[in-house]
């Protein structure tokens, strides 16, 4: 897989967006210390989008208050290749002390959703989970070369013109098991992720859990839906 493409010189203003979006989490970070996760908790990998408006301490609370070992990867100031390449490191990190594939989720938010589908492909595992939230867009696979890998749910809103489909990076991808193009009607648009909804964190875990995620619909929970031995969701 070749993620290579040139680089973007980072602008003044971006480096101080994202210094108050780590400042956020960095703070969330800090509550999360106080009540830590439970020993057998599913890791979820939190990209978050470089947006300041999105409430990042609240998502990553609800993340956790879902029983999940919440870590959080901002923006570095590399670009999107080497930031996917960090993301697929710690994954790999992660199978290698003994972590299930099927207990790590990578979450991708806004901005951040472009580089959770990069970490992906650069990961190649198939069980592994990915959530898109938002902001899938066509031009990505333009600028790079990849084929997608593992369990990927892109949700999105109808009223979200700048969140295309996910359904364009499917195809040719033999080590992509599951997918899913989840479309909600909330009328938030592109705002629906700067806040945990239940609208699309109830889909998010259901999808974490095996849970089947019906295209179209805003919940669709398999309540005992578990994993098959091996990794499959139940139905």
């Amino acid at each position: 897989m070749n993620l290579s493409t040139t680089t973007r010189p980072v602008a003044a203003t971006l480096r101080l967006r994202l210094t108050a979006v780590a400042l956020a989490i960095a703070s969330a970070a800090g509550t999360a210390v106080a009540a830590p996760p439970a020993a057998d908790a599913p890791y979820l990998l939190y990209l978050p989008s470089n947006t300041t408006r999105v409430d990042h301490p609240a998502i990553i609370q609800a993340f956790i208050d879902q029983g999940f070992n919440v870590r959080t990867y901002a923006y570095a100031g590399e670009d999107d290749a080497d930031y996917a390449g960090r993301i697929a490191g710690e994954v790999r990190e992660l199978l290698a002390q003994g972590v299930a594939p099927q207990d790590i989720n990578v979450v991708g938010g806004g901005t951040g959703s472009a580089i959770a589908l990069l970490a992906s492909a650069a990961t190649g595992n198939r069980q592994v989970d990915y959530v898109v939230l938002g902001q899938c867009d066509d031009m990505l696979k333009v600028r790079y070369r990849f084929r997608l890998a593992g369990n990927v749910l892109g949700i999105r809103d109808a009223a979200d013109a700048g969140s295309g489909s996910c359904r364009a990076f499917w195809s040719g991808a033999p080590k992509l098991r599951r997918q899913r193009d989840l479309v909600l009607h909330t009328g938030h648009g592109a705002a629906l992720f700067d806040a945990p909804r239940a609208e699309w964190l109830q889909p998010l875990v259901d999808w974490t859990r095996g849970g089947q995620v019906e295209v179209g619909a805003v919940r669709v929970v398999a309540e005992g839906a578990g994993r098959g031995q091996d990794g499959s969701a139940g139905r």
